[in-house]
């Protein structure tokens, strides 16, 4: 009787721990990342400079994407946008694209040391007379762009094209098709269907104070 007593009472002591180990180590739920797809929403979640007193920029990367199974990739340039407007649907947007430097980074903090050969065909910057394919070495900013009448490249989420319009390249723009649209967590992603995904992060950055340090 008193070997079956002690047992019983070294099983529920087991049992007690047992309890008490789950008490003190409740599962910890995963985090839900929001996810945005609608182009209103999105822009609603951006600043642009029509409605902002200063001139936020964005920064990030372009990755390469398979061409079959829409997978994001790995880099393919640094990225930096601004975006300027948004009207029906459309967001109109300044960007510049570069190559990393020879030690791996994108350098976000030196845009002004070298050229910057992919941007806007049609915006008048204060490196050039007038629009055209002159590298600019200018920061993208309210005072070195003619950000008011410019001819910007778009998003439209409506005809589902990303690029030039036809106001810039008659008489039917230099678009790529757009794939998708959307702000996944702090990560704004645009996937064309050339194909490439351009990557921001959503923390816009003052021109002038680039950060100096990876944004991913």
């Amino acid at each position: 009787m008193l070997k079956a007593t002690i047992v019983t009472l070294a099983a529920f002591g087991v049992a007690l721990a047992a309890h008490a180990q789950v008490e003190r180590s409740p599962t910890t739920p995963t985090p839900q990342v929001e996810t945005i797809t609608d182009p209103d929403a999105i822009a609603a979640r951006l600043r642009i400079w029509a409605t902002d007193s200063g001139d936020p920029v964005y920064f990030g990367e372009v990755r390469n994407v398979d061409a079959r199974s829409r997978r994001v990739l790995g880099h393919y340039q640094c990225l930096a946008i601004a975006f300027i407007r948004y009207e029906a649907g459309v967001l109109h947007y300044y960007h510049k694209m570069w190559a990393r430097s020879p030690d791996g980074s994108c350098r976000y903090d030196d845009l002004t040391s070298r050229p910057v050969g992919n941007r806007g065909l049609c915006v008048r910057d204060s490196d050039a007379a007038g629009p055209g394919r002159a590298p600019s070495t200018r920061r993208i900013s309210k005072d070195n762009l003619d950000w008011q009448n410019g001819r910007f490249r778009t998003i439209d989420t409506r005809a589902r094209r990303v690029g030039e319009t036809p106001a810039c390249v008659p008489p039917n723009g230099a678009a790529a098709g757009l794939f998708s649209l959307e702000i996944i967590g702090d990560r704004f992603r645009l996937i064309t269907t050339r194909p490439l995904s351009y990557e921001l992060n959503m923390a816009p950055q003052d021109p002038r104070s680039p950060p100096s340090a990876p944004v991913f």
